[in-house]
C-alpha cells in the first residue's frame, strides 16, 4: 500500500477546495494515496463536525473572539479518527473557518511526529485575530497583538477583544512542531511569515497556478450568452464575496467613470445587483461555479479590474491573464508578483482616478498584442502543473526523511 496524504481545509469547494482537489489528483498520479477532511460542505464521512458545531463556533467567535478555540468536542473526535488510521503526511490548508480547535489539533500533530505541509492562504496563522492586516497598516503581529483594529473584520468579534491571548496561544500551539514545512503562494506572504513567530520553519514559495488548458484565449461566446454588446469594450471584475475588502465601491466608481465601456461584476449578492439597476453601463451577476461561463467572460473582456485592498495571490488575475485579458489591479499583496509590463497595470491602492486611467489605457491598446503578451506570461508563470510538481517534491522529501 502506498503512502497516504490527508488534506485538511475549511471547505471542499471554492478556489481553495479546487487547489486541494488538483493536488489530490497530482498525488495519486505520483503513486500516493489521498484522503480529505473539511469543516463546511456536504455531509459525508470526510466532514469534521456538523452545522450545529459550526454555529456554536460562530457564536464563540462573535461573542468571545474565540475563533480557532472552539469545536473542542468535534476536534477531539477527529483526532481519535487520526489515531485509529494515521496518514503518512498531513497537508493543512485553511484551518480557520469555524470548525477546529487548533490547540487540540496541534497537540496531536506534535506528538504524532507525522510530517506536515501547511499552505498559508492568508495571515491568520500568525495574528491574534485577523486574516489580513494590510488595510489597517498594523504591525502588532510582529511582536504581540493587542487592541486589534480589525476586530470587526473576519473572523469578526462583536464584543470581546482577545487578540493578545489568541496571539500567545497560537504562538505556543504552532511553534516547535518537529516536522512541519510551510508553503506560501506568493513571495509577499513568505516574507511576512518569515517575520512572524513561524520564522523558524522552512518556507517554500509555490504559486498556485491555473489550468492553462482550460483558461486560454478563445472564442467570445459570452457576448451572445449574456447579451453583452459586442461592439463596446467590456470591463470585468470577479470576487466572492465582492465586499469592501475586495473594493466593490471602487470598482463601481471606476466603471461609472468610463461610460464608453460596459462593466460586468461577478460574485455579487442580490442586494448589490439591485443597487446597480440605475447604473446603465454596470451590471452584476451572482457568483458562478460554472467554469465554462467564467472562462467565456474572461475571453470576452478587454480588461479585468481588481481593486482588492488585500490579497495573497489572486486567482482571478491569473485566470484573466491566461485567457489573454490584461489586468488593472491595486499594488497590494501578491498582485505585484502577477501583473507585469505588457500584461496590465498596477495602481496605488485606493486611487480610483488612477485606476480609471489605467483601464482606459488598456482598453485603447491593440487587443491582439495584449492577448499574446498575457498568454506568454501565463505559460511562463501560472502553469498549475508546475505547482503540482513542486508540491509532490515537497511531499517526497518529507516522506523520505
Amino acid at each position: 500500500m502506498g503512502k497516504r496524504i490527508l488534506f485538511i481545509n475549511t471547505v471542499s469547494g471554492g478556489s481553495h477546495g479546487r487547489i486541494v482537489a488538483d493536488l489530490a489528483v497530482a498525488a495519486q498520479a505520483a503513486g500516493l494515496e489521498t484522503s480529505f477532511a473539511y469543516g463546511r460542505g456536504p455531509e459525508s464521512s470526510d466532514r469534521i463536525g456538523g452545522p450545529v458545531d459550526g454555529a456554536l463556533h460562530l457564536v464563540a467567535t462573535r461573542l468571545f473572539d474565540a475563533h480557532g478555540f472552539a469545536s473542542s468536542r468535534t476536534t477531539r473526535a477527529f483526532v481519535q479518527r487520526l489515531k485509529a488510521d494515521p496518514p503518512d503526511l498531513i497537508h493543512l490548508h485553511n484551518i480557520h473557518g469555524y470548525y477546529l480547535h487548533i490547540e487540540i489539533l496541534f497537540e496531536y500533530l506534535k506528538a504524532s511526529g507525522i510530517p506536515i505541509v501547511w499552505t498559508l492562504h492568508d495571515c491568520w496563522a500568525f495574528t491574534g485575530h485577523c486574516s489580513h492586516f494590510v488595510r489597517a497598516h498594523c504591525k502588532r503581529w510582529k511582536e504581540e497583538c493587542s487592541c486589534c483594529p480589525m476586530k470587526g473584520e473576519y473572523p469578526a468579534s462583536l464584543l470581546a477583544d482577545r487578540s493578545r491571548s489568541n496571539y500567545i496561544r497560537k504562538m505556543y500551539a504552532f511553534t516547535r512542531a518537529p516536522r512541519l514545512r510551510i508553503v506560501t503562494p506568493s513571495r509577499w506572504l513568505a516574507e511576512i511569515a518569515g517575520m512572524s513567530f513561524l520564522k523558524d520553519y522552512p518556507i517554500n514559495v509555490i504559486p498556485n497556478g491555473v489550468d492553462l488548458g482550460a483558461f486560454s484565449p478563445g472564442t467570445e461566446a459570452a457576448a451572445e450568452a449574456w447579451e453583452i454588446e459586442p461592439r463596446r469594450p467590456l470591463m470585468l471584475a470577479v470576487a466572492s464575496p465582492f465586499d469592501h475588502r475586495k473594493g466593490f465601491n471602487d470598482t463601481v466608481s471606476v466603471a461609472q467613470s468610463i461610460p464608453e465601456a460596459d462593466a460586468v461584476l461577478v460574485g455579487l449578492t442580490a442586494k448589490q445587483i439591485e443597487g446597480l439597476s440605475a447604473k446603465p453601463n454596470v451590471r452584476g451577476m451572482e457568483r458562478t461555479e460554472n467554469r465554462k461561463e467564467l472562462i467565456e467572460l474572461y475571453r470576452r473582456a478587454d480588461v479585468l479590474i481588481n481593486t482588492t485592498y488585500e490579497d495573497t495571490y489572486p486567482t482571478v488575475n491569473m485566470e484573466a491573464i491566461a485567457c489573454g485579458t490584461p489586468v488593472a489591479a491595486y499594488d497590494t499583496g501578491g498582485c505585484v508578483e502577477q501583473v507585469t509590463e505588457g500584461t496590465g497595470t498596477l495602481v496605488r491602492v485606493g486611487d480610483t482616478l488612477g485606476m480609471a486611467d489605467a483601464v482606459r489605457s488598456i482598453i485603447n491598446r491593440p487587443r491582439g498584442e495584449a492577448r499574446s503578451a498575457c498568454r506568454a506570461h501565463a505559460e511562463a508563470a501560472f502553469d498549475r502543473t508546475v505547482a503540482m510538481r513542486e508540491y509532490i517534491g515537497v511531499y517526497r522529501s518529507l516522506l523520505e526523511e
